[in-house]
C-alpha cells in the first residue's frame, strides 16, 4: 500500500487557505483509497474519504457523520487524479489523457509517456531527475528523488498559470485493511446511486 502526503502550491491560492494544507494518501491497487484532510474548522469540515471498491464513505470527523455510496460500474477502480478540470485542457482527449495522472501512480504515468529522466535541479534540498508531458497546451513535469525513486514535486504549466504538488512523504506501507473498512463511530446515511 503506497502512503503520501501531497500539497497544492499556486499564486491562485493563499498559502493560509484550506486549499493549501497537505492531505495524507493511501492507495492499495485500484480497490483501496483513502484520502485523509485536515480539518476545515470555518467551514465545519474535516474530510476523510474511504473508497474500497464498490463502497464509498466522505465522513465528516466533526460531526461524526458519513455518507455511503455504492459504485454501479460497470468496472471498479479508485481514482485519485491530481490535477483534473475541465478548465485543464482544451479537448476531451486531452481531459482524458490528464485524469490518467494520479496519486501513487506519477511514475506509471511518466514512464510510458516521457522519455528516460534527465537530471533536475535541487529541489528542497533533494537532487532530482524529471521526466516531462506535453499533454495539448498542458506541460507536465515529474521531479523523483531516491532509491527507489519517488515523487518530489509535479507541476503543471498552462499558458502563464502553474501549479505544484509537493510530496512530505511517499513509502510502501503494509497493508490495512481495517483503515479502509467501513467507518465506525459515524452516523452513516445511504445515498442512492
Amino acid at each position: 500500500m503506497t502512503r503520501l502526503t501531497a500539497k497544492l502550491e499556486s499564486p491562485e491560492i493563499p498559502k493560509d487557505s484550506f486549499a493549501a494544507q497537505p492531505k495524507r494518501m493511501y492507495r492499495a491497487g485500484n480497490k483501496f483509497c483513502r484520502i485523509e484532510e485536515n480539518a476545515d474548522l470555518a467551514h465545519g469540515i474535516h474530510g476523510l474519504m474511504i473508497i474500497s471498491e464498490p463502497d464509498v464513505w466522505m465522513v465528516n470527523q466533526l460531526d461524526k457523520t458519513a455518507r455511503h455510496m455504492v459504485d454501479t460500474g460497470p468496472t471498479f477502480n479508485c481514482r485519485m487524479p491530481i490535477f483534473a478540470t475541465a478548465g485543464d485542457v482544451k479537448s476531451s482527449d486531452d481531459l482524458k489523457q490528464l485524469v490518467q495522472l494520479e496519486f501513487g501512480r506519477e511514475l506509471n504515468y511518466f514512464r510510458s509517456r516521457s522519455g528516460p529522466p534527465s537530471p533536475g535541479p535541487v529541489l528542497r534540498g533533494k537532487s532530482t531527475k524529471v521526466y516531462s508531458v506535453e499533454n495539448g497546451d498542458v506541460q507536465l513535469f515529474l521531479f523523483t528523488d531516491g532509491d527507489p525513486e519517488a515523487p518530489v514535486s509535479v507541476v503543471k504549466t498552462r499558458d502563464k498559470s502553474r501549479e505544484i504538488i509537493w510530496y512530505g512523504e511517499y513509502m510502501e506501507v503494509p497493508f490495512d485493511a481495517k483503515m479502509l473498512a467501513r467507518p465506525e463511530g459515524v452516523k452513516i446515511d445511504e445515498v442512492e446511486p
